[in-house]
């Protein structure tokens, strides 16, 4: 298995393929094939200057209408399969995204009705709320509504922090129950005692691609630890090809697993509405919330 097939793809393989595994400003981290397994590249601007429709115009268009105008741009992202062309003495260049298999995206709460995507070309979403005083079932139902437009893969609940039950959470998990319906499993877990942990490795299969998203604070970087066996997203090493420090609450970044699964962890989502629609949901003041004692 070649490199590239290792992170994911299932295409035929080709010269010039890679998959991002992090942005930089202006540079990509790919995975690939060519030049010992990764290299560094910038993206070609004359490849990606598709015309993005203004608010105005936008008025009045289906939700897939506005999102295949306005979708960044086109813009690559971490998790995006891209064809590159490859330069060993100078800068390689980006020339092309690849189809995206699946696509998570809300509402860009800096510009009003522009959609932005979150997490891309992945298996299953992991849509994660904690047991604590953030637990929200409007927020999920939220997501899931999201999660219906996101293409291939399939998306997971996953309440995090169990080890925090308190008598009478029954009743707050059972509203949460009833709100997920049959839209999607729902894993109960604690990255501290491991309660669940078996559940969520049955997702962490070699060559697939997992999702974390969530609100910040909900576990997204602990679980992501626990799984990759080390403080992962809690460090702040420089990596030596890039001279840049992780900081994974408020970037994108493709993690290889040991057990050869792939997470895509993103930052933690304050606020998250679905494209064209006025109404949001906030990380505080709304009556849907449920705070626990």
């Amino acid at each position: 298995m070649t490199r590239i097939e290792q992170f994911g793809w299932r295409g035929p393989v080709e010269p010039g393929i890679g998959r991002i595994v992090s942005a930089h400003g202006d540079y990509y981290h790919l995975v690939c094939n060519e030049a010992g397994g990764e290299i560094l590249a910038r993206k070609k601007k004359s490849a990606f200057a598709k015309r993005v429709g203004s608010v105005q115009e936008s008025r009045g268009m289906r939700r897939v209408q506005r999102a295949e105008i306005g979708e960044e741009t086109m813009k690559p992202i971490t998790g995006d399969f891209v064809r590159f062309r490859y330069n060993a003495q100078g800068e390689s260049m980006i020339t092309e995204i690849l189809p995206r298999t699946s696509h998570f995206e809300r509402k860009d709460p800096t510009a009003r009705r522009k959609s932005q995507t979150l997490a891309v070309n992945f298996d299953t979403i992991f849509v994660m709320m904690s047991l604590n005083e953030n637990f929200s079932t409007a927020r999920i139902a939220r997501y899931l509504s999201l999660a219906e437009d996101m293409g291939g893969g399939e998306a997971v609940v996953v309440l995090t922090k169990c080890d925090l039950w308190q008598d009478g959470d029954e009743e707050f998990v059972d509203e949460l129950v009833e709100e997920i319906g049959g839209r999607a499993p729902l894993l109960r877990i604690s990255s501290l005692t491991g309660e669940g942990m078996d559940g969520v490795l049955e997702y962490a299969k070699p060559g697939r691609t997992l999702a974390f998203i969530g609100s910040s604070g909900v576990g997204k970087s602990t679980l992501l630890n626990t799984l990759a066996g080390e403080e992962w997203a809690a460090t702040q090493e420089i990596q030596e090809w890039s001279g840049k420090g992780r900081h994974t609450t408020t970037s994108r970044e493709l993690v290889m697993l040991p057990s050869g699964a792939m997470v895509i962890d993103t930052p933690g989502i304050r606020e998250i509405g679905i494209v064209g629609e006025e109404e949001e949901l906030h990380a505080k003041g709304e009556s849907t919330h449920r705070w626990r004692k």
